[in-house]
């Protein structure tokens, strides 16, 4: 089945997700009564539960920004896996595991990213010459004007001390390093910069005027000849990034803290001209991976609040912020000031947020080892949500399960700031202005270098994006694959038919859906490979299907309670009407009932239905037409 409008997709997947999970918890509870017919009900509630909007949708937030593929899907392992804190925790385990993992395709897509951002292919040359690379237009968050030795700095910079070999090298230490020093990496250090070629790349210093006399401050940044001469725009990007880590694992967590609760803002006491720029860059952010990247004309409806196709409308209209957008980043920036958090799930309640004790955790990453990584930053969320201010607010709520939740959304954006520091901007840079470019000069926030590097912006967050989206739809697929087993078992025994037990089969080969989806930004590739995921549990198995359409009647799988009874909860729940236990932990009496009657329906059919039809003329005899006869049968 293909879907069309994307929202409508995600909609169905979700129904058919509680709906099959409500036939396993129901079925139990059914042969469960059946054995204590006339005895008081005690259901044991089971290890995962579903339970329909167990957290309420705020609407108002949702009507502020577009909803993008990973958290629709997110949205969907409350639904296929439960919402608590083990289920939470195991997703974001899994998610970090894959940050620490997806580098070397961090590296690919960058380079491929900065090669198109700079205008030219990796062979074009560069001369050696001096550049002059305005601090603003690299140092776009004010990374540069912490100290790295300050609370603050100690997570923001490199986890690594300054040392010149062996790579990776701590290059943000060192340009903070430049600025405090008048002279230049060469004088300081005895050496040029040299790449992992062993070949040098350049000198750099911090100075207050470029070559024109303008005021800046600059880097200027001396371009070194290379081995016979041959300097390519590609080789210098590799040789370079080979140098240094893209990816500190330390770096990444704190910027997704920084976005969740605003501890690095709030304790470093920003103003409204920095807040305001990274909070609109967030909103840009969220814009960008709700692109879809589906070929084709008629594969997606582009309606209300879907996602809007590849590049579509992204001119400048794409950076403008709505009344909604502007009163959100004032909104942000007043929490921050006042040292607060809000989640929608417990409406939009100010909650204080210790900033220092989570600025102590993170720093902890420091110290530990990779292996203990994952584990660490656990400790940074459970600070946040082990406030002992919070529980005094009166909410009987799961705030870790909440946090964590939260986080998981935000591991895209913090990723992506990590990416946009100063040490990964200095290379795009400096060949952006060693090939003729100079806007670059105007660019000195966040805001500005996304309209700036529009291309590069949308490809590089939408493919680091999709990394996160396949991993995430791995866990959904195992989630619904143990779902639908217990679906086809009953199916199974409904019918003693092998073609039904086939199916068990057929899961396997299910389990490679994933490989064929070439690339994770197309929406609706994903939510169809879903679909069809869902599907498998519910739809008639026969065999290949003859032209003759009436004829096709024969393969038709035949009546079955389970379907109708997982039909039917669907119904029951589209209309909002309850169909979990009940609040004693009971079953479900009214549902079951209707199960009890399709059984019963199902069993008089088998036993006392027949059917009968009207035999035309078969074919021609040395006598004629056969007669036309009237023939009896059962229906399935």
């Amino acid at each position: 089945m293909s879907t069309l409008d994307l929202n409508f997709g995600y909609k169905q997947v979700e129904d058919k997700i509680k709906a099959s999970q409500s036939y396993r918890d129901l079925k139990g509870q059914y042969d469960e009564t059946v054995k204590k017919a006339g005895d008081t009900f005690e259901q044991k509630k089971s290890d995962v539960t579903q339970q329909i909007n167990k957290f309420k949708e705020t609407k108002n937030r949702a009507q502020r920004q577009v909803q993008n593929q990973f958290d629709k899907l997110l949205n969907l392992t409350k639904t296929s896996s439960g919402s608590g804190s083990a289920t939470t925790r195991y997703i974001k385990n899994t998610l970090l595991k894959a940050l620490k993992n997806i580098e070397p395709k961090i590296i690919e897509l960058l380079l491929q990213e900065s090669i198109s951002a700079i205008g030219c292919d990796q062979q074009q040359d560069y001369p050696a010459q001096d550049i002059y690379i305005k601090v603003s237009s690299i140092d776009l968050g004010g990374l540069l004007k912490k100290d790295p030795e300050s609370d603050i700095g100690k997570v923001l910079y490199e986890k690594n001390q300054i040392a010149y070999q062996p790579y990776p090298f701590a290059m943000n230490k060192e340009l903070y390093k430049r600025i405090q020093s008048s002279n230049s990496y060469s004088v300081d250090n005895g050496q040029l910069y040299f790449g992992y070629s062993s070949q040098p790349l350049f000198d750099i210093q911090y100075v207050e005027l470029n070559n024109l006399g303008e005021t800046g401050p600059w880097f200027k940044v001396s371009l070194q000849s290379r081995v016979n001469n041959v300097q390519k725009v590609g080789v210098f990007l590799v040789d370079y990034y080979k140098t240094i880590k893209l990816v500190d694992f330390s770096n990444v967590i704190a910027n997704i803290m920084e976005s969740l609760s605003g501890c690095v803002s709030i304790q470093a006491n920003v103003g409204l001209v920095q807040s305001s720029d990274a909070t609109k860059f967030m909103l840009i952010l969220q814009r960008v991976l709700g692109l879809c990247f589906d070929t084709g004309g008629n594969e997606i409806d582009v309606s209300g609040i879907a996602k809007v196709g590849q590049l579509d409308n992204v001119d400048e209209s794409f950076f403008e912020f709505t009344e909604m957008d502007l009163r959100f980043i004032e909104q942000r920036f007043d929490n921050i000031k006042k040292g607060v958090i809000q989640f929608e799930d417990c409406g939009n309640v100010d909650l204080p947020v210790d900033a220092a004790s989570i600025l102590d955790s993170l720093n902890q990453l420091n110290f530990v080892s990779d292996g203990n990584e994952i584990q660490a930053a656990n400790n940074v969320t459970d600070t946040l949500a082990n406030n002992p201010n919070w529980p005094g607010l009166g909410f009987n709520f799961d705030f870790k399960a909440t946090v964590d939740f939260n986080f998981i959304k935000l591991i895209v954006e913090g990723l992506i700031f990590t990416l946009l520091s100063p040490k990964i901007l200095l290379p795009i840079m400096t060949m952006y202005k060693a090939i003729g470019q100079s806007a670059a000069d105007a660019i000195d926030s966040y805001e500005k270098f996304a309209k700036q590097f529009k291309k590069y912006i949308i490809n590089l967050i939408s493919k680091i994006g999709a990394l996160f989206v396949q991993e995430l739809f791995e866990i959904i697929k195992k989630d619904i694959v143990v779902l639908i087993q217990q679906i086809i078992t009953d199916l199974a025994k409904e019918k003693a038919n092998k073609k039904i037990i086939m199916i068990l089969k057929l899961i396997q080969i299910l389990l490679i859906i994933a490989q064929l989806i070439s690339d994770w930004r197309r929406c609706k590739s994903v939510i169809d490979e879903l679909l069809a995921l869902l599907n498998i549990a519910t739809v008639g198995w026969g065999g290949e299907v003859p032209l003759p359409l009436l004829f096709g009647a024969q393969l038709l799988d035949g009546y079955s309670e389970t379907r109708a009874f997982i039909g039917t909860i669907e119904e029951l729940q589209k209309l909002g009407i309850p169909t979990g236990a009940m609040p004693d932990g009971g079953p479900n009496l009214n549902v079951l009932s209707k199960f009890a009657q399709m059984k019963a329906q199902a069993n008089e059919d088998a036993e006392s239905g027949k059917v009968q039809i009207a035999v035309p003329p078969l074919s021609i005899t040395p006598a004629g037409l056969t007669v036309p006869q009237s023939a009896f049968g059962k229906k399935f």
